[in-house]
């Protein structure tokens, strides 16, 4: 039944595939940004085991640092499905770290979130080489990404939690994050609770990451978490009520939180990840533009 299902969700995402495609091919890369490619962060030659490293050319001193993870549903994309966001970022004046990780069926979200802590481990062993200022962190991340980057930042405050999902300690801390239509809670009822339990790997995983396909199950475990920027649409077929739902969660935790909500846009529904999916579009601009602030409002200072 489980590699039926998987069949379905293959030629799912293989349409989604041609679709992100044709997106990329009708934009441009910005001007003027280094590009850096293809970093082994593990020495196993696994070809989803590398990151890429984006900032501006002409820069002045470090930069700050976004490290994002890309979407897909767990099953789909690599580094490549983000990189004109990323680079978009860069050219915001930041110096961008994009990653790719192992996809299930080949594992599950767990292990996904080693792949990503290991990422995150090499870019702390390696930040120096690059123009970064380590003092200046935001991670990011959309859809399955974005719930991969909420449990990351849980990851970065909580001993306990990396002993749990036993991932290394990457040493890393978060001035912020920013969470594109994150779907941060796995184990609800309906097709998206199938899928979902189905991405943690159940039953293997079952004894070892019960009761945290939620994400407020975990979130009393994270003391000091960071805040949030979330974003959202009114087309956001997959993830509008699980981002709401999440800045409330944040809200009743007292972490510092702000809610983006786009309704229709020019008499249309923004779609699901809409920033992502075009990010110099007549919505994309402007919402990234208050991501790029979202996160300088977090920057120490006598750092900015």
């Amino acid at each position: 039944m489980e590699q039926m299902l998987f069949k379905i969700f293959d030629k799912f995402w293989g349409v989604t595939e041609k679709k992100d495609a044709a997106n990329h091919a009708r934009q441009h890369l910005p001007a003027g940004i280094t590009e850096e490619n293809d970093f082994a962060y593990l020495p196993d030659g696994h070809r989803y085991h590398l990151l890429d490293v984006y900032y501006p050319e002409n820069h002045d001193g470090k930069l700050p640092v976004v490290i994002d993870v890309h979407g897909g549903g767990w099953m789909y994309g690599d580094k490549e499905l983000n990189k004109i966001y990323c680079e978009y970022i860069a050219a915001r004046g930041f110096l961008v770290f994009n990653m790719s990780y192992r996809l299930a069926p080949e594992v599950t979200v767990p292990e996904q979130l080693q792949d990503v802590c290991a990422a995150l481990k090499w870019i702390n062993e390696n930040m120096d080489r690059f123009p970064a200022d380590r003092n200046a962190i935001m991670l990011t991340g959309d859809s399955a990404g974005g719930q991969l980057a909420a449990y990351t930042a849980a990851l970065s405050v909580s001993e306990p939690l990396r002993r749990h999902f036993d991932v290394v300690d990457f040493g890393l801390r978060f001035n912020c994050v920013t969470l594109t239509s994150p779907v941060a809670y796995m184990n609800v009822p309906g097709y998206m609770g199938a899928y979902g339990r189905m991405m943690w790997g159940e039953p293997p995983f079952k004894r070892c990451v019960k009761p945290y396909l939620n994400f407020d199950e975990i979130i009393d475990l994270a003391p000091g978490y960071p805040p949030a920027l979330l974003i959202t649409s009114s087309g956001d077929f997959m993830a509008l009520k699980q981002t709401r739902a999440l800045h409330e969660l944040f809200m009743r935790k007292g972490i510092g939180t702000k809610l983006l909500d786009y309704p229709k846009y020019e008499g249309k529904n923004l779609p699901h990840v809409f920033t992502v999916l075009d990010p110099e579009s007549s919505a994309g601009k402007p919402c990234l533009d208050t991501v790029a602030a979202f996160f300088r409002e977090h920057i120490p200072t006598d750092r900015r």
